[in-house]
C-alpha cells in the first residue's frame, strides 16, 4: 500500500512515508462494510471482518472503509489522502497536534508517529467511536494519545491557543471559530472545507489565510454533540419550465462541484440523479431545483437554485474553468470570509457562502 502511495506522488516526506510503513491499519479496522455487484446487476451491502477471505487485501488497499453506520457514521479515510494532509501538516517531532474526527484512531497513531503520542490530542463525538478507538490506539502502543468525547467545534472542548497543529478528518462548510483560536500565531490548520482541502496558516490575531490542495474531499460533517437534524428532501419543483444555463453535465466536473460547495455549502445541498436525464437538487432552506439534459429546469422554494447554479457555471466558464489549486481563502479574526481565484484574465472575487 505504501509503495502505491508513493508511486501515486503522496507521501512526499520521509516521516509519512516511515509512519505509514510503521502503522498497522488493520488494527484499526477489524471489520468493515462493502457494497458488491450481485448476479442480476443489483448492488448489495456485506460487512467483512477478520473471517473473510478478502479482509486483509481490502485494509491495505488505498480506499475509504465504511467501519460504523447511522446514526455514528465513520470510515476510514482513504489513505492517500490522509498522506496528503499529513504532508500538508508540516508537522515535526515536539509539535501539538489537535485532531478533530477521531474515527477509528488510524490518523491518530499516525500523528503519534510523527509528533510523540504524548503531543496528540484526538476529538470525536460518538462515545463508542471513543472506546474503539482507544482501544486499538492501546492495542498499537499508543497509550499516551489522548482521545476526548466531545464537540470538537466548541471552545471547552477545544482550548484556545492550546495546539502548534489542529487537523480535521470531518467536513466543514465554515471554520469554526474555536479552531482558529486554539491555534498558535504562525501554526497550520488543515481542514476539509466544502469540497476541497484547505491549508490555513493562522496568524497573530487568529485569522488565517491559505489554499487548497489539488485532491478533491468528501468527508462526512461535523456532527454537534446534540446531533443534526436529517435533511428533508422537499417535494418536486411544480412551478414553470424555464431554460436553465447550467447543464446536467455540469455536475460531472469536480471542479465545477467544489466551486458551489464554497458557495451553497455540501451538507446544505443534496442531490438525487435517480431519475434517467433529470438532476435533482435541493437546499436545507427548502429550495429544490429540476433540470433535464434538454436544459428545461423547474425550481421552488426561498432560493431560485437553477438560476443561481447557472450564474455560477457561466462565471466558471468565463473564468477558465479554475482547479481547486487556484482557490484562495481568508478568514478574518471577526469570521468574515473571502475567497479569490487566481485564472484566466488576474482574479476573481466572487461572494462567499450564499445564504
Amino acid at each position: 500500500m505504501v509503495d502505491a502511495l508513493i508511486a501515486g506522488g503522496h507521501a512526499l516526506r520521509q516521516e509519512v512515508v516511515d509512519a505509514f510503513r510503521e502503522e498497522p491499519r488493520h488494527v484499526y479496522v477489524p471489520r468493515f462494510t462493502r457494497r458488491r455487484r450481485v448476479e442480476d446487476g443489483s448492488w448489495v451491502s456485506e460487512e467483512v471482518d477478520r473471517r473473510h477471505p478478502d479482509w486483509l487485501d481490502e485494509v491495505y488497499r488505498d480506499q475509504v472503509l465504511l467501519t460504523s453506520t447511522w446514526p455514528s457514521m465513520s470510515s476510514s479515510t482513504v489513505p492517500s489522502l490522509m498522506a496528503d494532509m499529513l504532508d500538508a501538516l508540516d508537522v515535526r517531532r515536539g509539535m501539538t497536534v489537535t485532531e478533530i474526527g477521531t474515527g477509528t484512531g488510524y490518523n491518530a497513531g499516525l500523528l503519534g508517529r510523527l509528533v510523540g503520542d504524548e503531543n496528540v490530542l484526538s476529538i470525536d463525538v460518538a462515545p463508542e467511536l471513543v472506546f474503539d478507538a482507544r482501544a486499538a490506539l492501546e492495542a498499537t502502543g499508543h497509550g499516551e494519545i489522548t482521545v476526548v468525547c466531545g464537540d470538537g467545534g466548541s471552545d471547552s472542548v477545544v482550548k484556545p491557543d492550546s495546539t502548534d497543529r489542529l487537523i480535521a478528518t470531518c467536513g466543514v462548510n465554515r471554520l469554526p471559530a474555536a479552531w482558529r483560536r486554539a491555534v498558535h500565531p504562525g501554526g497550520l490548520i488543515v481542514v476539509p472545507l466544502g469540497a476541497g482541502i484547505a491549508v490555513l496558516d493562522v496568524d497573530k490575531e487568529h485569522g488565517v489565510q491559505g489554499r487548497f490542495l489539488s485532491t478533491g474531499a468528501y468527508f462526512m460533517s461535523l456532527r454537534p454533540a446534540d446531533g443534526a437534524p436529517l435533511m428533508r428532501r422537499p417535494d418536486d419543483p411544480k412551478g414553470p419550465a424555464e431554460p436553465c444555463a447550467m447543464p446536467v453535465t455540469a455536475w460531472e466536473d469536480s471542479e465545477f462541484t467544489f466551486l458551489v460547495s464554497l458557495w451553497l455549502s455540501p451538507d446544505e445541498v443534496l442531490t438525487d440523479a435517480s431519475s434517467p436525464g433529470v438532476l435533482t437538487l435541493w437546499h436545507r432552506d427548502g429550495s429544490i431545483a429540476t433540470v433535464t439534459v434538454e436544459g428545461i429546469a423547474r425550481q421552488a422554494g426561498p432560493r431560485r437554485l437553477a438560476d443561481l447554479l447557472g450564474r455560477l457555471w457561466g462565471d466558471y466558464q468565463a473564468h477558465g474553468h479554475p482547479s481547486r489549486s487556484a482557490y484562495r481563502i481568508a478568514v478574518a479574526p471577526d469570521g468574515t470570509r473571502a475567497v479569490s481565484v487566481e485564472c484566466t484574465g488576474g482574479e476573481w472575487l466572487f461572494p462567499p457562502y450564499a445564504g
